[in-house]
């Protein structure tokens, strides 16, 4: 099946956008302030501030917290970034001067990225901020509204106690009364949202009875909701903000118990009752609403925005989130690359995947955690690289990377700053000074530009040891558009297996690294003769190596170097500009349901060709008209281009 290359990659410039990642909000709106019950600019403009809360920055919770992780965050809209400082549950009790100093690091980055910052003490459980466990709460507000005075911020917001819970109104009351005079004091003129009872639900205790005596303070009171399950505390919210300044500082839209029980499916009234509490931060009341949304993480519950902390793929929830920003849910940045070492490696020849890009807008600076080289987005991670590390026998150091590098070569010393597995392999000769990508596992992908000689059909042989069991898939970067065919009839093939001779890790001659051609099928191991990847011009091509499926042992398999040889001429066209005004205006009733689980229907017979945002064909079939298909898509977004009597029709299609 032949792929329409310039209708696709129309239409994914079509479904970009992009966002405010240059904005610095701090410039703009500098010294926030209360003008009336208004949350404003240093001139009297409303603001309404819009973010993400993070999950805690306790390792096993799948926090998203690294400097790259705020750009993105930003990138998508977001001007303000709430730390929540667990008290209990491995947070600042057990470990002071470190939580102390995480604090101060975020707040230094968001000022460099021109963010807000809510500092949140988060009060949980005990419920009751005036607790033994809470004691410390005086010390830390001194110490961070102290840090912040020294350095003549003006972009921090304090949250004193997040969720009250099991205590009154007076009792938070008194607990204020010890911890304002202390900011107070030292950034007088700040923002301070102050917790109200009932996990921040029972706005209208605070609204009754205000906190006095505080003139030099900007006093906001704390709202909390969880879209599946207090539709019924609306009204609270829309009677207080005609009243007093309020501050969402964390929703959700999931059970409030983050909807762990039911993954990651999210139900259409939930974002329903998130549409209604948006209505009514925007304005609905008479008062914009600032909100920080939960959470920016990756944890297996409704409420995470992220599937993962590495790739940055959006959830269901993350989306809609997305969305609320004012940035689509297909946004996203280009992938920014340069040649390893600068040097693009040559096509003809043996092409080290170890050299995979260097990303030029990162990785090179101090991301303030003692290390050089950023570990996810801005740095290598979720922009030329993408990997996992859930294999037993990968060794975890501690690293900031969710995994292990101390794979990189003799004496670790070969990209050592960045997360994949990258070591010296023993080639043939042992000398030649290849490097393989080891403990291999499905999800992972790497983004390399090769100088291409000469247009044409190549072979291509990898470099395997006995580990090797992997499918590939190849895409362009640079064209938008598969690169993998069959060299005799031109049609898209999803991808190639490499697979060595042996079935499983076998310590005794794990070195015997031999050269494999591609089978078509990891199982069946078909012939693959046919398979060639097709460059229809020549000069540089970024392109996007993608491992499919790998063997299912504790370890996974290793790949090699690959080997590219030119088997064909190539003397067609060579790829088409990409025109936006010539793409096909997307359906949307082609494919339904639309978001499916993957199991979906096509509204008109015809080629059905589904690729992900790089052009890789994920899945092609002729197919019946309105029959129910089961792609086994993963979860995320695609595009599908249907070709039929009737024409050519492209729509995106979201897999949750």
């Amino acid at each position: 099946m032949k792929k329409f290359f310039s209708l696709l990659a129309a239409a994914t410039l079509a479904l970009s956008m992009t966002a405010g990642e240059q904005d610095n909000y701090i410039q703009q709106y500098g010294r926030l302030k209360l003008n009336g019950k208004q949350l404003s600019d240093e001139n009297g403009n409303a603001v309404q501030l819009r973010g993400w809360s993070s999950f805690g920055w306790m390792n096993n919770w799948g926090d998203c917290h690294q400097k790259g992780h705020l750009q993105q965050m930003k990138r998508w809209g977001a001007s303000i970034y709430r730390g929540a400082m667990y008290v209990e549950e491995g947070g600042y009790n057990s470990n002071q001067s470190g939580f102390t100093q995480q604090t101060k690091t975020f707040i230094d980055q968001t000022a460099e990225l021109g963010m807000y910052y809510l500092c949140d003490w988060h009060v949980l459980s005990p419920g009751n901020p005036n607790d033994n466990a809470y004691r410390d709460a005086e010390n830390y507000f001194r110490e961070i509204s102290s840090y912040v005075k020294s350095k003549g911020y003006k972009h921090v917001l304090y949250e004193i106690c997040n969720e009250p819970n099991g205590c009154s109104w007076n009792d938070i009351k008194s607990y204020a009364q010890k911890v304002l005079p202390i900011i107070q004091q030292n950034d007088p003129g700040a923002c301070v949202v102050v917790g109200t009872p009932q996990w921040d639900q029972l706005i209208d205790q605070a609204q009754n009875d205000q906190i006095q005596g505080y003139n030099n303070l900007n006093l906001l009171y704390s709202f909390h909701y969880y879209s599946c399950s207090h539709q019924q505390f609306l009204s609270k919210l829309e009677n207080a903000a005609r009243s007093i300044p309020v501050f969402i500082s964390e929703w959700g839209i999931a059970n409030f118990d983050g909807g762990v029980q039911q993954g990651r499916n999210v139900d259409q009234s939930c974002i329903s009752s998130a549409e209604s509490l948006m209505r009514i931060a925007d304005g609905s009341a008479g008062q914009k609403i600032s909100w920080c949304a939960w959470s920016f993480g990756e944890k297996a519950e409704q409420a995470s925005s992220l599937m993962s902390c590495g790739s940055m793929e959006l959830s269901t929830t993350g989306k809609k989130i997305v969305e609320f920003l004012g940035c689509s849910g297909d946004c996203f940045e280009p992938i920014v690359t340069s040649c390893y070492a600068g040097t693009c490696q040559p096509v003809p020849g043996i092409v080290d995947l170890g050299m995979y890009d260097e990303n030029p807008d990162g990785g090179k600076e101090d991301m303030g955690f003692g290390k050089v080289g950023s570990t996810y987005v801005g740095g290598g991670e979720g922009v030329t690289y993408h990997e996992e590390n859930t294999t037993d026998d990968e060794v975890n150091d501690g690293s900031l990377c969710n995994g292990a590098f101390k794979w990189g070569g003799e004496g670790f010393s070969f990209r050592q700053n960045e997360c994949v597995d990258a070591s010296n392999c023993y080639g043939i000769n042992n000398d030649e000074g290849w490097h393989n990508l080891g403990y291999i596992e499905p999800g992972e992908w790497i983004v390399i530009t090769l100088d291409v000689q000469e247009p044409g059909y190549y072979s291509v042989k990898a470099l395997c040891n006995p580990t090797t069991n992997q499918y590939i898939g190849m895409g362009s970067v640079s064209h938008s558009c598969n690169l993998i065919v069959d060299i005799n009839t031109d049609e898209d093939l999803a991808g190639m297996a490499f697979v060595s001779e042996h079935s499983a890790f076998n310590t005794a001659d794990w070195d015997s690294w031999k050269w494999y051609s591609p089978v078509s099928d990891l199982d069946d191991q078909d012939d693959g003769d046919n398979i060639a990847v097709l460059f229809k011009e020549a000069g540089e091509h970024t392109i996007k190596i993608s491992f499919m499926t790998g063997i299912d042992v504790d370890a996974a398999g290793d790949l090699g170097p690959l080997e590219f040889t030119k088997v064909k001429a190539y003397t067609g066209p060579g790829y088409p500009s990409v025109n936006v005004n010539d793409a096909p205006a997307l359906s949307s009733d082609l494919i339904y349901p639309n978001p499916s689980n993957g199991i979906f229907s096509v509204a008109t017979a015809g080629e059905l060709t589904i690729v992900n945002l790089v052009g890789e064909v994920v899945f092609s079939a002729n197919v019946e008209a309105n029959k129910e298909i089961n792609s086994g898509l993963k979860a995320g977004n695609y595009i599908a281009t249907v070709k039929s009597a009737e024409g050519v029709k492209v729509a995106k299609i979201t897999i949750k």
